[in-house]
């Protein structure tokens, strides 16, 4: 940050970007970053052909979000309203993405740089258990994951157990399996892309009550280019000896 107050290393990565990917001759963009460079300003729904023209996978529509420096693509679910759990039997659900195939969600994550899926319990005398298998989500390889938003993938943990700061006791998983009368929350961002999108969450011997939310799959696009022409290579290192100018101008200025 200059003292100006201006991030212009920052300021100048989309237009770098902007400068050196040369527009799809496809109609339909691979992804939202392509769309958002062939002249698309305002955030909405796109169709996506995120194969190419010559892929087997057919076009889908996704939500684009456009609102900040990052392109992100945001894939919706039909669950995603806060749902009760009430005690007395097993809970399941299936997480379903009417938008697109599995098969196309899976080319949207393994193209982008980072994703991530929000996931929370509100509970009341309704613990999480995850070290004892009773409460798990799956991928999209059916492989059962018994760790919690925010936990980093660690085994058996929510956010707060693996920050030791659980209540009421740090030593407990989650806050959750405090398992009393008062109302608490574990929550947190799943963020491992080989494990996204969640497709199912299950809850075994119910207890208590519980409110489960599961939010859409949130990916921040990359830009797939290589400037491999001279006139690519001569423009993005210009933009960078200029921002790199803005940037550091003011502290050769105070010491002249």
């Amino acid at each position: 940050m200059s003292p100006y107050g201006c991030n212009c290393l920052l300021l100048v990565k989309f237009v770098i970007i902007s400068a050196l990917i040369s527009p799809q001759v496809s109609s339909q963009q691979a992804s939202c970053l392509a769309t958002r460079l062939s002249g698309a300003e305002d955030s909405g729904s796109y169709t996506l052909d995120v194969d190419g023209q010559e892929g087997p996978l057919a076009e889908f529509d996704v939500y684009c979000d456009f609102s900040g420096l990052d392109t992100m693509t945001v894939l919706h679910h039909s669950s995603e309203d806060r749902i009760r759990v009430s005690s007395g039997g097993d809970f399941h659900l299936q997480v379903a993405y009417p938008e697109g195939s599995l098969e196309q969600i899976q080319v949207v994550v393994q193209k982008s740089s980072s994703c991530k899926q929000f996931l929370r319990y509100e509970c009341r005398n309704s613990p999480l258990r995850l070290a004892e298998n009773v409460f798990w989500w799956e991928t999209t390889a059916n492989s059962r994951v018994y760790s919690w938003g925010g936990a980093g993938g660690k085994l058996g943990q929510c956010l707060c157990g693996t920050q030791h700061n659980c209540q009421p006791s740090p030593e407990q998983s989650c806050n959750c399996d405090a398992n009393d009368t008062v109302w608490r929350t574990d929550e947190g961002y799943l963020t491992d892309k080989t494990t996204l999108p969640v497709v199912n969450v299950s809850l075994t011997a119910r207890e208590g009550q519980g409110y489960l939310t599961v939010g859409p799959l949130i990916c921040v696009d990359v830009p797939e280019f290589i400037p491999n022409q001279p006139w690519q290579i001569v423009l993005g290192t210009a933009i960078l000896v200029f921002a790199a100018f803005l940037t550091f101008m003011p502290a050769f200025v105070r010491k002249w």
